[in-house]
């Protein structure tokens, strides 16, 4: 007796490609994942940006008030302006030479330097975009070094210098930078300065008043 073998089974086809909806699926995940990396992306790049802005005017801001302060202490005069948007500072080239002919041969002022602030007084910030802190290491020369570059402003209620008792000087003033809609960078610089070569008579004590 033979056995006949059965034949086997079918085996059911397998379907290749996707479904309408599963493409539609895959698409708005797709979308969706990369939505969320440019989101990212930019608010990084936003906050990358004003990490960056802030680093350039607290460098700026802190440059300024110490090249100020160096150059005041080895000053023999100081004077600002009346709005106070300028320092004048007097200086002696040569302390064994009696320029002035008042016997004493440290404090003349054979060459004067200047401290100025170019712009418009406010303390609103889209006002004071183009304002800039200058100095002239020789007032009878048009060179000039630019200390800050844009954005300098004044603090409410306060010139930008300020000399008391002829050996002080008050500085103050603020830094803005600022992208509608994006970021906003800030920093207010106040300090004060005293010329190490003042005189040894008349009014000779300090007062700083914040």
């Amino acid at each position: 007796m033979r056995l006949l073998a059965s034949p086997l089974p079918s085996r059911p086809a397998f379907r290749s490609g996707f479904t309408i909806v599963e493409l539609m699926v895959a698409s708005a995940i797709g979308l969706f994942l990369v939505g969320g990396v440019m989101s990212f992306t930019r608010f990084a790049l936003v906050a990358f940006s004003g990490i960056t802005t802030q680093s350039m005017i607290n460098q700026q801001g802190g440059f300024a008030i110490e090249l100020i302060q160096e150059r005041v202490s080895k000053a023999t005069s100081m004077s600002n302006g009346v709005a106070g948007n300028t320092l004048t500072l007097g200086f002696d080239n040569n302390y064994t030479v009696d320029s002035d002919g008042d016997g004493k041969p440290y404090n003349d002022r054979d060459r004067y330097e200047l401290f100025q602030f170019i712009g418009v007084n406010a303390t609103n910030s889209a006002l004071c975009l183009s304002n800039k802190l200058v100095y002239f290491p020789d007032i009878t020369k048009t060179n000039q070094r630019v200390l800050v570059k844009s954005g300098l402003r004044d603090l409410p209620g306060f010139k930008i210098f300020q000399v008391t008792n002829d050996n002080t000087a008050i500085i103050r003033f603020g830094i803005a930078d600022a992208y509608a809609g994006d970021h906003y960078q800030s920093i207010d610089i106040q300090g004060s300065a005293v010329t190490l070569n003042r005189p040894v008579t008349g009014t000779n004590f300090i007062l700083i008043n914040f």
